[in-house]
C-alpha cells in the first residue's frame, strides 16, 4: 500500500490511497488555484523520484548525496 498526502499549515488538502482508492480533494481548488499547486508539487515529486531512480541505478557512483533532500520530505 502507498498513500500520498499533500498538507499545508491548515491540514491535508489532497490525498490518494492506492490500496483503498480513497482520496481527498475539492472542486473549490480549481477556482482558488490550489489544484495547480497540487499538480506542481506532484510533478516536482515525480521528477525527484525519477532522478533518484536514475541516480541509484547508476553503478559507477556518479550521483552524490548532496541533494539536500530529507528522506522524510513529503513535498508539503
Amino acid at each position: 500500500m502507498m498513500k500520498v498526502t499533500i498538507e499545508t499549515p491548515e491540514g491535508v488538502v489532497w490525498m490518494r490511497n492506492t490500496e483503498t482508492g480513497e482520496g481527498v480533494a475539492s472542486k473549490g481548488y480549481m477556482k482558488d488555484g490550489t489544484q495547480q499547486k497540487i499538480i506542481d508539487v506532484l510533478e516536482s515529486a515525480l521528477s525527484q523520484a525519477k532522478g533518484e531512480s536514475l541516480c541509484w541505478d547508476n553503478s559507477d557512483g556518479m550521483c552524490g548525496d548532496d541533494s539536500g533532500m530529507d528522506a522524510d520530505h513529503d513535498g508539503g
